[in-house]
């Protein structure tokens, strides 16, 4: 599918076609990399992320990743979540990081339990620098559920996160109430931001995010999730109401963030580390640090404790109940990725 769009930004001139759609008639697997893996994220998530049907499913022309109980899986049974092992190679024939146990986890009933829920997180093979996202979903709704739609470089190319980047263009919890300083953040508000520092100690996030909130109802709801992305923005929106927009800075993001030492982009554009190939992702994650302090409808079960997987387990039947079934689940009617080719640009430094 081609749609040639001239159009002319400042001193940018653009050609934009779609370069790759999926409408999801069938499952592309291609087109897609899956994660397999049990290691809980850079946020100690509860879930370990598999290739199963059941996890990662085409069905009526959507696209399902839906989150489910580990003792739902034939595999196990409340035993094996205390006392047993998850090896996901024998499991699920791969594991793509073997980081902090993530191929091979055991419990042995003192400590720690397996992680309790499985579910799905794909990432496009397809990567593209500048251009437009359109994303038509469902997020879930549910207890300590986390769906993501986001953006990563192909490669580390400035070094490890945040150095490189990411663009989330929406997050969500899935809680009906979720009061976080004061503030009701659950699957009322959507969350857009730009990671981007040095390291993870100085993430200059919190000067590139931005929130889209309902007063009345929820997210839980077919919308269109897009991103523009040029040398000289990033702009978030759904339904084509913009969320963020990030104007590059003129003398570079380093300087921006007010970062000590070296600026470590000066090798790249004035929009480093936003100037490089990126991958579409789409994951549910489960608990972990994302669900911080706050008031919620079911009290977090987990605390502060050494075993925050465990107690999230064992009090499901606090919210074991708000997972009601495909509405656990994103689903996804469509991806689309439209690159632009610059036939004119000078995105250098001022």
């Amino acid at each position: 599918m081609i749609s040639q769009i001239p159009c002319s930004e400042s001193d940018h001139v653009f050609i934009s076609f779609v370069a790759f759609r999926d409408d999801f008639n069938t499952w592309n697997a291609s087109s897609y990399s899956i994660e397999v893996s049990a290691w809980g994220g850079g946020n100690n998530e509860f879930q370990a992320y598999t290739n199963d049907p059941s996890n990662i499913y085409v069905k009526g022309g959507n696209l399902y990743l839906r989150p489910t109980f580990t003792v739902d899986n034939p595999h196990f049974d409340e035993a094996k979540l205390y006392n047993g092992e998850m090896d996901l190679r024998s499991l699920w024939q791969t594991c793509t990081f073997s980081g902090f146990d993530g191929c091979h986890k055991t419990a042995n009933g003192h400590g720690e339990i397996l992680p309790p829920v499985l579910s799905g997180k794909i990432t496009t093979n397809f990567a593209f620098t500048y251009g437009r996202v359109n994303v038509r979903a469902k997020i879930p709704k549910g207890d300590w559920i986390w769906p993501a739609i986001w953006l990563i470089p192909s490669d580390s190319h400035y070094g490890g996160w945040p150095r490189s980047g990411d663009i989330d263009i929406i997050e969500s919890r899935g809680n009906t109430k979720a009061v976080i300083n004061g503030v009701n953040q659950g699957v009322n508000q959507l969350v857009s931001k730009l990671n981007w520092g040095p390291d993870y100690r100085h993430n200059a996030a919190d000067k590139t995010t931005e929130y889209a909130r309902k007063s009345v109802g929820d997210w839980h709801g077919w919308h269109t999730y897009s991103m523009e992305w040029t040398p000289d923005h990033i702009i978030t929106l759904v339904d084509n109401v913009e969320i963020l927009r990030v104007n590059t800075p003129t003398t570079g993001f380093w300087n921006f963030g007010g970062f000590q030492g070296q600026d470590i982009w000066t090798a790249g554009g004035r929009n480093a580390p936003f100037d490089q190939p990126y991958r579409l992702i789409l994951s549910v994650a489960v608990g972990g640090d994302f669900f911080e302090d706050g008031d919620y409808d079911t009290p977090r079960p987990w605390g502060h404790s050494s075993h925050p997987k465990r107690d999230f387990w064992e009090h499901r039947a606090d919210w074991g109940d708000t997972w009601r079934g495909e509405d656990a689940a994103m689903i996804v009617d469509y991806i689309e990725m439209i690159p632009t080719s610059r036939t004119a640009a000078n995105s250098k430094r001022e």
